[in-house]
């Protein structure tokens, strides 16, 4: 006679009991001391926190090379220079708007452009000119637009026509500003 189908016998009915995995206390980890170190100088760190302070720091960069309006200050961030042919070649592809501001900032083997509008703090578009160019856009010290571009003539072509359209229509403190024009 043939069996009635149970519990036991059914194959995908599970019997057995599962124990909960226990998590290790942090002591009991294995004490490795690269990861360690990095996990203790990340263990309190605030991305939005960083995001201010990156706008904080291009601002008082700015400030402190005081570029005049339509020219470029030069900033070396490091002992290592990007070829001065190259930053030359740059400065002369892309013209700044008439109003604008700029500071090359030289970090040796890449370089970022800051543009600024006629006063520092309106707006700022930050354009990183490495492996993967882009470009970044701050409007009252909060960031609108960033983008990644496969080419720098890109990347420099996006960031002189965003810079002229915030010389042409300058965000308003008071209004909300949406990045419409970006």
């Amino acid at each position: 006679m043939a069996q009635k189908p149970n519990v036991e016998n059914r194959w995908w009915v599970e019997t057995s009991i599962k124990k909960p995995k226990q998590t290790k206390a942090e002591s009991d980890l294995p004490q490795l001391p690269v990861a360690m170190s990095f996990y203790w100088v990340a263990r309190d760190y605030q991305q939005e926190r960083a995001k201010e302070d990156l706008t904080d720091n291009n601002l008082r960069i700015a400030r402190a090379a005081n570029p005049p309006h339509g020219d470029w200050a030069y900033v070396p961030m490091t002992e290592e220079h990007y070829p001065a042919k190259l930053v030359k070649r740059i400065k002369e592809e892309f013209r700044l708007p008439q109003n604008a501001r700029g500071v090359i900032l030289d970090h040796g083997r890449l370089l970022r452009l800051l543009i600024c509008g006629p006063e520092l703090e309106d707006w700022m578009v930050d354009v990183t000119l490495a492996d993967e160019p882009s470009v970044d856009v701050y409007v009252w010290g909060t960031m609108y637009r960033e983008r990644l571009f496969k080419r720098a003539e890109e990347a420099l072509r996006m960031a002189r026509k965003w810079a002229a359209n915030l010389l042409q229509y300058p965000p308003q403190r008071d209004d909300p500003f949406r990045g419409a024009l970006l």
